[in-house]
């Protein structure tokens, strides 16, 4: 037999071996795991006060995880160095790149998220809170972040909480309210930063969307934040672009999300016709105007998941259906409503000034367009005819309905019987 006749059965075996193994499927007949990875210990204990602490905190699950976005759901406050993540059969190891400082309260979180092997993740966070030296004591920070332009809860945000005096860095998540916590912070004054991490980096940089507030931390009371809403910075006034109009509503289109809440009226904007007429206005807004009955939409101008000691994270509140937005949402267009229609296929001319966007810059412009052709009128039947077809309709049975026998006449004369045949 040939040395090829060989290679090749064991190539096409190993190739076999490879994509068994690539691929990780539920054993047939075996029963489906749809539970998400349980925490059985962590090295070190929750709560432990050490003199000093060498190696990785690990979290060991009761079975193996999947590396798939592991590292993005780990946070380390305060993060005085670099954080490094690394997935071990069914741990999760969490480093300081410069080691753990001494005199620190540390806290380690897992956000929701950790895989195992089939796809069920975790849907709680979990902590191991352990000090190097410094009493720990249970101060906390907490506030809401959302989305400006949407109000949403900013679920995928970092929290950032700066302490002045030596500029060390605690964080957290959000849970998928928008909610937050810091814990175990000393007492003092600290910048607090929301921001987008848009690449990735843990570093908050100038064009993501951002917000900053400042809070004091004491021992009697829990810090709470006013709301941090983010929002990408911008040098530029809010700028008109297209405009639509039908009957006697007016929406301009803008490239930036304006302000609700501001003050508007007939005198933020002209409206001229054909013939260099002007059109009168009586309403402008930003945003759609709500449909009747909708009070939400009111005119923006009046107005333990483990098994171990580790202690289990701050729980998710957001479980819950989301809350109707209670405020005006932001909107790119200006809606304008005026006191007499539009005539139908007719230019007209508009003009805006003095709108604010979001973060309080001021502008307008002018936009042109033709307003919405008149319907068309349905084609005139002949009357007589439609008069003849509706009352045949009303005499027709309905589709489906069985058709009744005929009625004999009332007078219907007895029935005559065949004379008989004569017999030949």
């Amino acid at each position: 037999m040939k040395l090829r006749d060989l290679v090749l059965p064991l190539y096409a075996a190993a190739a076999v071996i490879v994509a068994a193994c690539a691929h990780v499927e539920q054993p047939p007949g075996g029963e489906q795991d749809t539970e998400a990875p349980l925490l059985e210990t962590t090295r070190p204990d929750t709560f432990a006060t050490l003199r000093s602490y060498l190696g990785p905190v690990v979290f060991a699950f009761n079975e193996g995880l999947s590396e798939k976005g592991i590292d993005t759901v780990v946070t380390v406050s305060p993060r005085t160095s670099a954080v490094a993540v690394d997935k071990s059969g069914s741990q999760v190891r969490v480093s300081l790149r410069r080691g753990w400082e001494p005199n620190r309260v540390y806290q380690v979180t897992l956000h929701p998220g950790i895989r195992d092997l089939f796809g069920n993740a975790t849907k709680e966070p979990l902590s191991v809170v352990f000090s190097t030296g410094a009493e720990i004591v249970r101060t906390r920070a907490t506030g809401t972040v959302i989305e400006r332009t949407t109000l949403a809860p900013a679920r995928n945000a970092r929290i950032e909480a700066v302490h002045q005096p030596d500029s060390v860095l605690y964080e957290t998540r959000p849970d998928s309210a928008g909610n937050w916590v810091i814990e175990y912070l000393p007492v003092g004054t600290y910048r607090v930063r929301a921001y987008t991490d848009t690449n990735a980096d843990q570093e908050l940089q100038a064009y993501e969307a951002q917000d900053t507030t400042t809070i004091t931390v004491t021992r009697a009371d829990t810090a709470r934040a006013r709301r941090l809403a983010l929002i990408a910075p911008d040098t530029t006034a809010p700028k008109a672009g297209t405009a639509s109009g039908e009957r006697d509503l007016i929406e301009v289109r803008f490239d930036d999300y304006l302000d609700p809440v501001q003050p508007l009226s007939a005198a933020n904007v002209t409206v001229t016709g054909p013939n260099n007429a002007a059109v009168p206005v009586s309403i402008v807004r930003v945003g759609p105007f709500p449909a009747a009955g909708d009070s939400a939409g009111a005119d923006s101008t009046a107005r333990d998941s483990g098994r171990v000691a580790a202690r289990p994270a701050q729980r998710d509140t957001g479980r819950a259906a989301p809350a109707r937005p209670t405020e005006p949402v932001p909107s790119q267009s200006l809606f304008i409503r005026t006191a007499q229609p539009l005539a139908a296929d007719a230019q007209y001319t508009v003009v805006v000034r003095n709108v604010r966007n979001l973060l309080g810059l001021v502008g307008g412009g002018s936009v042109e367009l033709r307003s919405a052709r008149a319907p068309a009128q349905p084609a005139r039947a002949d009357s007589a005819g439609a008069a003849r077809r509706d009352s045949t309709a009303a005499r027709a049975p309905a589709a489906g309905t069985p058709r009744p026998a005929p009625a004999r006449p009332r007078s219907s004369p007895a029935p005559v019987a065949a004379p008989p045949r004569p017999r030949r």
